[in-house]
């Protein structure tokens, strides 16, 4: 998936991809989103997928205010689907444990915020990439601090190095190198190196 060309269309999303369950807490995305949008109020969310928790989270940013800056496009996992979604938005969120939305983010050029303190999937070795942003587990005001200065660097994406870097090492391609390279017991190449 290489980084999207901005194609003048306004990043002023911020995006969720995945399931609306417990343990991915996008109840705190709310949360944080609707404080940061008190200060810009052209903020948008944008909240991908579905599950459990969906008429919950309807009901919270109804009762936050901001049901109308929150949208629900439902279970989308095809990438030319997503993409424009990934053209609007200035970076990704995973209030809850990161996983494999972080490499689809980080591959599209756009930068994540991930919850510090959380039982993360493998994935989060994306961090050395530079396109995680941390903020303080279970806090608010910490997801609203980092949405804004987020939101002040939103001109520059996307981040076509960011984009690279992940292709390079997380590709369908390149992880069946890595494997091809641990079955044949041969030291991986370093564009290989990620991708074990």
């Amino acid at each position: 998936m290489p980084a999207i060309s901005n194609h003048d269309t306004p990043r002023t999303s911020v995006l969720y991809v995945g399931r609306f369950a417990p343990a991915k807490k996008v109840s705190l995305l709310i949360e944080g989103f609707a404080k940061a949008a008190e200060r810009m109020p052209e903020m948008r969310l944008i909240l991908v997928g579905g599950g459990e928790e969906e008429s919950r989270l309807r009901e919270l940013a109804s009762h936050l205010g901001v049901a109308s800056k929150v949208e629900f496009p439902g279970w989308i996992d095809d990438l030319d689907q997503l993409l424009p979604f990934y053209r609007r938005s200035f970076c990704s969120a995973s209030p809850g444990f990161a996983g494999l939305g972080l490499t689809q983010s980080l591959g599209f050029g756009i930068p994540m915020l991930v919850a510090d303190n959380e039982p993360h999937s493998p994935e989060i070795e994306l961090d050395i990439s530079g396109g995680v942003e941390y903020f303080a587990s279970d806090s608010p005001d910490g997801l609203r601090d980092a949405l804004l200065h987020k939101w002040d660097s939103r001109d520059i994406l996307p981040d076509h190095d960011l984009s690279e870097y992940t292709r390079v090492r997380y590709s369908a391609e390149a992880m069946a190198a890595g494997l091809r390279d641990a079955f044949e017991n041969r030291v991986p190449s370093i564009s290989n190196r990620g991708a074990l």
